[in-house]
């Protein structure tokens, strides 16, 4: 059986982007501490967070639609032997049907907000929205740590993500910017 830690060291061999240990590590603990037993991934990559979730007894739902991830997703979810769906297609045109009480943001940093809003309302009634890379590697804060343009352009969605994410009335986040590379958490206010 293959197992979340293999997964990852062939996902740095292979220079796929997965998401930081101690993010991964937060993202467990708080499914743990809201109770949560489902989860819907948006962007899979090789399967490492689902197959790891998996490991700490969620059952995962994840979408991908790069067919090369989804070869390399398919096959690391059927060695794990854990109880993972992968979905394949586009998140935003893909058919899901929930609830989730965990949906896992993790795709394209650009579409953060789309996904969002397409998606929490598969969300169950305690569930969380977690989202990834919201410090995108200390650029957020510092966009002047890079002249690539489309790289200013991610900077730029994700504190527009950032701020959307503030101005929610019937949401709160709390974002965790010591954890991993910057995690948020959002739920619905009570």
């Amino acid at each position: 059986m293959k197992d979340s830690l293999e997964i990852t060291k062939e996902a740095v061999v292979h220079m796929v982007p997965v998401m930081e240990a101690e993010g991964l590590e937060e993202l467990a603990s708080l499914a743990s501490e809201n109770g949560c037993q489902s989860m819907l991934e948006i962007g899979t990559a090789v399967a490492r967070t689902a197959v790891y979730m998996a490991e700490q007894g969620l059952t995962v739902a994840t979408i991908e639609r790069d067919p090369d991830m989804i070869r390399q997703a398919r096959k690391n979810i059927a060695e794990s032997g854990k109880p993972v769906t992968l979905i394949e297609g586009d998140a935003l045109e893909t058919a899901v049907t929930g609830p989730f009480d965990l949906i896992f943001i993790d795709a394209a940093k650009s579409q953060y907000r789309r996904f969002f809003e397409r998606y929490s309302p598969l969300l169950s009634e305690n569930g969380i929205i977690v989202t990834d890379n919201m410090k995108f590697h200390g650029m957020v804060d510092h966009p002047e740590m890079t002249e690539n343009r489309h790289t200013r352009g991610l900077i730029r969605r994700l504190r527009e993500y950032r701020r959307f994410l503030e101005g929610l009335e019937d949401w709160t986040t709390e974002f965790l910017d010591d954890k991993g590379d910057g995690i948020a958490v959002s739920r619905r206010k009570r």
